[in-house]
């Protein structure tokens, strides 16, 4: 096949720089590096290896690596595991969730949604990384790894530097990620005014919270969404008023949050709350042969769930792209319009659906209306993102 006959002249060219002792790797080595094996960036190197393109991928972690954000995936993203071959295995080890129960100032409604899934974030980000692996990619990890201004790639392998010059690198290293440190170009923008995200992974079932469901708990400063993990555990992600974390601390918006409805804050283990600052934000989404996917290209307010969905479902559409930028083709219009393509109509409606959250008083009323409100119908319907 295709693939194979590159791979040979791909290892024999490895073979030859490592036998030589150089550090710059030959420019026709890899057609192209992704960097960052989460979601996004297993799901690009899956892509790219089966159309032929030589591809390596890289994340600075040693895997399996352990992640303490919760695994809750929408049925979009499900589809995108289909369309790997592994959407059988993966789910066959998750845990369906086919109810939203959305909680506000003591009231309470129980929403039927299509059925998520909820995933251990280390075999999964297993998963996907074999069956790049399994189209011809080939995975490195405990290698860190920065974009320079000629769009090379700088290893840093064991304290030894190694410099790769591929023909397109497509950035997936989340929003902690430094790789692109070096190129001011794509420095984020970060709206001081968003909600902070906090999250973590519990190792006891909340009282309040349903065993089958995501519980969503609605507050004047922000919402806290729970639900059950593979393993017994279960993942708690939240959205805060960035004013009251600044005053007060996460763990007492939390509590805030919950207290308005008169549930206890879950115990959390000293130094396990995660949080990723505040949550809009966005970067330039491409600049020569460097494209950005997943939470690094940018990142908003989703509902519980969302994030890898959105990160999977943006990665499966890079294929084209990037034969484009490596061929030299402008293409950041045309990687924006794709990603637009994908997600701004769900972005909308979680806005749309978090707008009404943010109005705890309101929602109350509505919940208590139960099932025969038009807008019980509406909620429900926009809460879930199924295959299109």
């Amino acid at each position: 096949s295709r693939r194979r006959q590159r791979e040979r002249p791909l290892a024999a060219a490895y073979a030859a720089a490592m036998a030589s002792g150089s550090a710059d790797i030959p420019g026709g080595a890899y057609d192209a590096v992704v960097i960052g094996a989460g979601p996004a960036g297993g799901v690009s190197a899956a892509v790219l290896a089966a159309r032929g393109m030589r591809t390596l991928l890289v994340d600075r972690a040693k895997f399996p690596r352990r992640k303490l954000c919760g695994g809750c995936l929408a049925p979009a993203g499900v589809r995108v595991l289909d369309r790997l071959g592994i959407g059988g295995e993966v789910t066959s080890r998750a845990h369906p969730l086919e109810t939203l129960r959305v909680v506000a100032r003591g009231a309470s409604h129980e929403l039927p949604i299509k059925r998520y899934i909820t995933v251990e974030r280390s075999a999964f980000d297993q998963a996907i990384v074999e069956a790049a692996e399994s189209r011809g990619a080939e995975f490195r990890d405990g290698v860190g790894a920065r974009v320079q201004a000629d769009d090379s790639v700088r290893l840093d392998v064991a304290g030894r530097e190694e410099v790769l010059r591929p023909e397109v690198v497509v950035v997936a290293d989340g929003l902690g990620g430094s790789s692109l440190a070096e190129r001011p170009e794509f420095a984020p923008r970060v709206s001081k005014a968003s909600v902070i995200g906090v999250g973590t992974l519990l190792a006891a079932r909340p009282s309040f919270a349903d065993r089958d469901a995501i519980t969503m708990v609605c507050g004047r400063h922000g919402y806290v969404g729970l639900a059950p993990a593979p393993g017994g555990l279960w993942s708690l992600a939240a959205a805060l008023d960035p004013g009251y974390v600044r005053e007060q601390g996460p763990l007492a918006a939390l509590q805030n949050v919950l207290g308005e409805s008169e549930l206890p804050l879950p115990e959390i283990a000293k130094g396990q709350l995660r949080g990723v600052g505040n949550m809009t934000r966005r970067r330039r989404c491409a600049s020569g042969r460097v494209l950005v996917v997943g939470d690094a290209a940018s990142y908003v307010q989703p509902l519980t769930g969302e994030g890898m969905s959105w990160a999977m479902a943006c990665a499966a559409e890079i294929g084209p792209i990037a034969e484009a930028a490596a061929r030299g083709e402008r293409v950041e219009r045309r990687w924006r319009r794709a990603r637009a393509r994908v997600l701004l109509g769900r972005r909308l409606a979680c806005r749309a659906v978090c707008a009404v959250a943010a109005r705890p008083r309101a929602l109350r009323c509505v919940l208590g209306m139960g099932e025969a409100t038009a807008f019980s119908g509406w909620m429900s319907r926009r809460l879930c993102w199924g295959p299109s």
